[in-house]
């Protein structure tokens, strides 16, 4: 079999291909494969791009070796270039929300034994505008944190980084407000909102079971809103989260949809796989199992 890496090495050149040597290494010795390429990104889309160079017969399946923005760029140059090939997710980055909760390993050696398992399973993937996501898209109250932390930062000190960022700016964040329009195939509403976030998995920014009723499989979003509330109605949100409870407060709504329209009433920045979003409103559909991952065969 053939296969192609794409790696991001953020993190640092020389760890990465460490870490790369034991499991090509092990793949060969072991079998797997009998050629491997690696492909170095040096800059936002390279990833995309070199998906988009593809053509479906050059290799066997794809490894991503990044955290989600890679695995965005990855399968947004899949999907429009109609690629159906197996990818396979080596979680690097700084979070790991899609790989987590596909529950995929993060060990060389768990890793290399689901490639030699070659269990495949077809996922959803979210339709944003002109581009796609794997995880989230969310808006609001503590969405733009990524892209204020610092790549020293994130390398340095993981998701702490992120929380710590969050706590510094938690005054100003509680006073994020904005007004959003919202339209499902089901129904038309508006809603006054500190965060707002479209997920195709439960998992947003390492927190469990956000959308507790996501599946990448299902063929829907799951969108939620945080409501206008006060700073001691989102402790107590945040106390219902911590019981699994979340779903039930006043303060939440939570709706599932195959087609979303989200328009606002602030041009704010959103996010989307942790990279940057674009302009409202904001249109979103389901690209239904237009993914082949590679998961572990438990």
């Amino acid at each position: 079999m053939r296969c192609l890496f794409i790696v991001n090495p953020s993190s640092g050149t020389k760890t990465i291909q460490k870490r790369l040597d034991k499991i090509i290494g092990q793949m060969v010795l072991q079998q797997i494969v009998n050629h491997v390429d690696v492909f170095y990104t040096q800059k936002k889309n390279d990833a995309y791009q070199q998906c988009l160079a593809l053509n479906p017969s050059d290799y066997d399946f794809i490894v991503s070796v990044g955290g989600d923005g890679t695995v965005n760029e990855i399968i947004s140059g899949m999907i429009e270039k109609n690629l159906e090939t197996p990818l396979a997710i080596l979680p690097g980055g700084t979070v790991n929300d899609f790989a987590n909760h596909l529950s995929l390993p993060s060990t060389s050696r768990q890793f290399i034994q689901m490639l030699k398992d070659f269990h495949t399973m077809k996922v959803d993937v979210g339709k944003v505008n002109n581009g796609y996501f794997a995880n989230v898209i969310a808006g609001g109250m503590f969405s733009d944190i990524s892209f204020q932390v610092s790549k020293t930062d994130k390398e340095r000190f993981g998701p702490l980084a992120y929380y710590v960022n969050g706590i510094r700016q938690l005054p100003t964040q509680l006073h994020t407000s904005l007004h959003l329009k919202v339209k499902t195939e089901n129904e038309e509403f508006e809603e006054d909102a500190r965060l707002f976030m479209i997920t195709n998995t439960s998992q947003v920014g390492g927190f469990k079971d956000i959308t507790p009723h996501a599946s990448i499989q299902d063929g829907q979003l799951d969108l939620l809103i945080i409501k206008k509330c006060s700073a001691t109605d989102m402790i107590s949100l945040f106390k219902d989260y911590k019981l699994n409870a979340h779903e039930k407060s006043p303060f939440i709504r939570y709706i599932q949809a195959k087609e979303m329209t989200i328009e606002c009433d602030k041009d704010i920045i959103y996010d989307v796989d942790g990279e940057e979003g674009t302009t409202f409103p904001i249109h979103v559909t389901v690209a239904k199992h237009a993914l082949n991952i590679i998961i572990p065969h438990y």
